[in-house]
């Protein structure tokens, strides 16, 4: 009891709200679901197209804890909500060795079809979020008296769609950056050189930048309207849990 008092009192020096500390916890989680399910669809395509890298290193699971990297999920987004700085992280990247894949596909379009597949599952999972949130409502299920609940559809939704619409940036080492690599004709080599090179000096700039948020507006506004279209309650439940 000693103990859990003074977690508590440290927490209202740093000026943390319980309410804080319960969002916090949700993004976790929901990080947690949503990368796993992403780092589970580089590890299954792999592993169609004949590399048992992914098996190997037991990462063909759906298991959060498989894919769960210590900083980008689980210590980055509980630090950045205990200091209310913007809510961030990432997975533990899926290995996979190109040389493996099968002869139906290039060792470029192999590498881009297992790069688009993270994405791709984060579409899904907002897509299926959608529906759910759409199921319940038609159903008769009020936002309102259940706001808890339709602000983690909520906040899960968005999450998807963040991750997906980020990852398919095309530089590297996002996914979207293998994806380009396979689109480029061979004389634009000196593109994906560059990208690769200077990668995660463009991906700091951008976030650095206002740039990151040109190009999520039009997306996150396309969201909110979405979730608006199904019940605008829905909308609300989200803004509540984000404290808005």
């Amino acid at each position: 009891m000693d103990r859990a008092l003074s977690s508590f009192a440290v927490l209202g020096l740093l000026g943390v709200q319980a309410a804080d500390v319960r969002r916090m916890l949700v993004f976790v989680v929901c990080l947690v679901l949503a990368t796993a399910v992403h780092e589970f669809a580089h590890a299954y395509t792999a592993d169609r197209l004949g590399d048992p890298t992914p098996g190997r290193e037991g990462r063909l699971t759906l298991n959060p804890l498989a894919h769960a990297d210590p900083i980008g999920t689980i210590a980055l987004p509980l630090f950045a909500g205990l200091t209310r700085a913007p809510l961030f992280g990432w997975g533990r990247p899926v290995n996979t060795q190109p040389r493996y894949y099968n002869r139906k596909v290039s060792m470029r379009g192999g590498m881009a079809l297992v790069a688009f597949a993270g994405p791709l599952s984060n579409i899904l999972q907002a897509l299926l979020v959608a529906g759910l949130a759409l199921g319940l409502t038609a159903g008769g299920i009020n936002p309102d008296t259940h706001a808890s609940v339709f602000g983690v559809l909520g906040l899960f939704f968005i999450m998807n769609i963040t991750l997906a619409v980020f990852n398919l940036i095309p530089v590297h080492p996002l996914d979207g950056g293998k994806v380009l690599a396979w689109l480029l004709p061979s004389r634009a080599q000196g593109i994906d050189d560059f990208l690769a090179k200077w990668g995660w000096a463009i991906l700091l700039a951008l976030l650095l930048s206002p740039a990151l948020s040109i190009i999520f507006e039009p997306v996150m506004l396309l969201a909110y309207k979405s979730m608006a279209y199904i019940d605008g309650r829905w909308l609300s439940a989200y803004a509540g849990l984000l404290g808005r």
